[in-house]
């Protein structure tokens, strides 16, 4: 199987006309690809958002990634349980440099990572780095988030949900 490198630019927020290319990466190819999704969350408390799904947005082509603690690992339906916690990073680009950013929230439906005052946040810092995308199939990244409460930072592998797209 053949997978395509994700390699992001970071961009100025409101971007311009032009849509991100995607990449191959030959030297990618044979290399290993971390499959586990651990993504630790240091607010409040601490916790480990351990499975991730994407979709893509048709609008500009750009990933919609939601990584979650709790809740259903497959892909959402309208009757999915809600999952303690969510991570959702929502304009992830197709990759053409090393890093890039996106708007992200953190959602705390428990109560107890944001101090039950709010179910959200948004992020006031997003860095992303590419480690490789198979379109249609799976992406897999490592994040880094800053929120007013704390941090959000690891490694993410999601696998494709239709459901997601849009």
């Amino acid at each position: 199987m053949k997978y395509v490198a994700l390699v992001f630019a970071a961009t100025a927020c409101g971007g311009g006309d032009s849509k991100p290319a995607v990449t191959t990466n030959d030297a990618m190819i044979d290399a290993p690809i971390n499959t586990t999704t651990a993504l630790t969350a240091a607010m409040l408390n601490t916790r480990t958002l351990d499975h991730a799904i994407y979709g893509v947005n048709n609008d500009d082509g750009t990933l919609h990634v939601e990584v979650h603690k709790g809740g259903d690992p497959g892909c959402p339906t309208m009757t999915s349980p809600t999952p303690d916690y969510t991570a959702i990073i929502g304009r992830v680009p197709p990759m053409t440099a090393a890093t890039a950013t996106s708007v992200a929230n953190f959602l705390d439906y428990q109560g107890d990572m944001l101090g039950g005052a709010t179910l959200g946040a948004a992020a006031t810092m997003v860095s992303l780095t590419s480690v490789v995308y198979t379109v249609g199939i799976s992406v897999a990244l490592d994040v880094s988030l800053t929120f007013a409460a704390g941090t959000v930072t690891g490694h993410v592998f999601a696998t494709h949900c239709d459901s997601l797209d849009g």
